[in-house]
């Protein structure tokens, strides 16, 4: 059951960056940026832009850039991926894992389908 991949669905969308500091904390919190320092990230919204361009464009007209946001901030807290995985003994660095094993343990629990896959990085080592 497989569907076509939800990004960059709306070419042209703006990202208006955010000024909220109650939603830069909670973004921050529950999905950091990475690559760089916490005060570049909450001023920058780079990572913030290009997650929303790619996939949240995906979700317009039913859920604009502040809803869009609001929901991840949301599902975060609802189902915590990592517990999720662990549960099912699926741990950071395992080796030997499907993508479809790992797909089932997070449908198990959020009754959701995921679209994951695997490629081969540059050093062909495979990646979810």
């Amino acid at each position: 059951n497989k569907s076509r991949r939800l990004n960059f669905c709306r070419r042209g969308t703006k990202y208006i960056k955010s000024t909220d500091e109650g939603r830069k904390i909670a973004l921050e919190y529950r999905w950091p940026n990475l690559t760089t320092t916490e005060a570049e990230s909450k001023k920058e919204q780079i990572f913030w832009e290009n997650e929303y361009i790619k996939h949240g464009t995906c979700c317009l007209p039913l859920y604009d850039q502040n809803a869009y946001f609001n929901l991840a901030v949301d599902l975060k807290d609802k189902f915590d991926l990592l517990d999720i995985l662990a549960t099912h003994g699926i741990r950071p660095g395992a080796t030997h894992l499907t993508s479809q094993k790992i797909a089932d343990a997070i449908r198990s629990v959020t009754q959701g389908i995921p679209n994951i896959s695997c490629y081969d990085d540059l050093q062909g080592k495979s990646e979810l």
